[in-house]
């Protein structure tokens, strides 16, 4: 079969993809594809634009959908059912996994729930075969009646399937070097249980690969792919890089096992990991494989906040976190959410500052987002909270959700105003613009593009989003 994977991206100028050039999950999907004998082609929108009627010379397309693209994806798919495409329509993702019938009811003809690696080459050869769709597992899909069908769950791939797993082809991406990241994922699901994220309702309990398949995925993209290896910034896109106790040693082997063998990227790499996992052991180990950036689920530094979102972690343990890897002068970049639990906007601000006196390089500050199928956003609805139902403004650029003790435009201005301070109106904000123009330049454009629509959209999230 001849097929396409997509992933379109959010309608919105800024969100916490704009200044990033990588690819999500479909590259993978593409390799296990590929492998089976397919052929298969890539569209990712932030990478190359293309033209939605190349589409129609493909048997199958699958559509991977986050919030704030689901929209864009809907409205291709109706462009796609109007020019009479013949083939299949596949959704998967983390929205389409939650909201199956959504994507169902909106021109999909089959839905990929959790996990797609051995259920989207299943549903294939099932189609290409002209079998039922009735013993594909992990699939929600219409029949010929319209009847809304869901398979039961797909099981979770075990570690030892997930070890096996083929390096992803981002060589099948259209205008792939264009890509400046290259995301490579070493486990699954999360730990942790905290009631906003999505990973855990999504991808399932915690597993993680061995360390001789993370080192054989890095030894193929430095010999079989030098391309990416010499230009691009690697990019450990695991949620908790060093995981729970169990994966700790792997992790740790994996790190010596980079240095002892010569397999640190030529642009170092970046990763996700909890800052209670920064001691002296790891810090160090970090930096000598190569580590340039750390990014930290810090939320907010307000102990009682912290304790609402049952994250585990105290103000203690990031600022100890960060003195570790800051000696090690590893850069990073805290990951906050602002009008969590009792915060105000002064107290969420004095977190900022104080994050800046702790030595953070650099912070993202979104609103709270109820990504439909985490235990937060089912609690907003079992409590008849009113929260916008607008994909568009899934990126936590937008207010969706007023806050206990912060109004509407204070956390507005926490996420914008508070930004533009770090960055822009500090000793430290200087540094980087003279360290790294680059990004600053794209980020003063798409401030400017979207700074315009600010005084409606604000006027919009205090009263039309309500």
């Amino acid at each position: 079969m001849k097929i396409a994977l997509v992933e379109l991206t959010s309608r919105d100028l800024l969100n916490i993809y704009s200044v990033i050039t990588m690819p999500r999950g479909i590259p993978l999907l593409a390799a296990i594809i590929k492998d089976l004998g397919h052929k298969v082609d890539c569209f990712v929108d932030n990478i190359q634009k293309f033209n939605w009627k190349e589409l129609l010379n493909y048997d199958l397309i699958g559509f991977s959908i986050i919030s704030c693209t689901a929209n864009p994806t809907y409205n291709m798919i109706k462009k796609l059912k109007n020019a009479k495409y013949k083939g299949k329509i596949v959704t998967g993702g983390p929205h389409a996994t939650a909201l199956p019938n959504e994507s169902l009811n909106t021109g999909a003809d089959i839905v990929v729930r959790q996990e797609g690696d051995k259920t989207f080459p299943q549903l294939i050869h099932a189609l290409e075969q002209h079998l039922s769709l009735n013993n594909v597992l992990g699939i929600s899909w219409k029949t010929e009646t319209d009847t809304l069908k869901h398979n039961p769950n797909q099981k979770q791939l075990t570690s030892i399937e997930l070890s096996n797993l083929p390096p992803p082809a981002f060589d099948t991406i259209r205008g792939y070097k264009n890509i400046r990241q290259i995301p490579l994922v070493f486990s699954r699901g999360c730990p942790y249980d905290c009631i906003f994220c999505a990973v855990r309702s999504i991808f399932g309990t915690y597993r993680f690969s061995t360390v001789a398949s993370r080192i054989s995925q890095l030894k193929t993209f430095k010999n079989a792919y030098p391309w990416f290896w010499k230009n691009c910034m690697f990019f450990f896109a695991d949620d908790n890089f060093f995981g729970d106790r169990e994966s700790l040693p792997i992790a740790k082997e994996m790190l010596k096992q980079m240095i002892a063998g010569d397999l640190i990227p030529k642009k170092g790499w970046v990763c996700q990991m909890r800052v209670t996992d920064a001691n002296i052991e790891t810090a160090q180990l970090l930096k000598e494989a190569g580590c340039k950036v750390v990014c930290l689920g810090i939320e907010t530094t307000d102990a009682v906040a912290l304790k609402s979102i049952q994250k585990g972690q105290t103000p203690d343990d990031i600022r100890n976190g960060l003195s570790h890897l800051h000696t090690q002068k590893i850069k990073t970049l805290a990951m906050t959410i602002t009008g969590i639990g009792t915060e105000t906007f002064w107290s969420f601000f004095k977190g900022i500052r104080t994050l800046r006196q702790w030595g953070i390089t650099y912070i993202q500050i979104l609103a709270m987002v109820p990504f439909p199928g985490t235990k937060m956003t089912n609690q907003l609805e079992s409590m008849q909270v009113k929260f916008s139902h607008n994909y568009d403004l899934y990126n936590g650029m937008h207010v969706l959700i007023k806050p206990a003790k912060m109004s509407v435009p204070a956390t507005w201005m926490s996420v914008y105003l508070t930004t533009i301070w770090f960055y822009f109106f500090t000793v430290h904000g200087l540094k980087l613009f003279i360290t790294e123009f680059r990004h600053y330049l794209k980020m003063l454009t798409l401030l400017f593009l979207q700074g315009i629509t600010w005084p409606i959209r604000l006027v919009k999230e205090c009263f039309i989003y309500r």
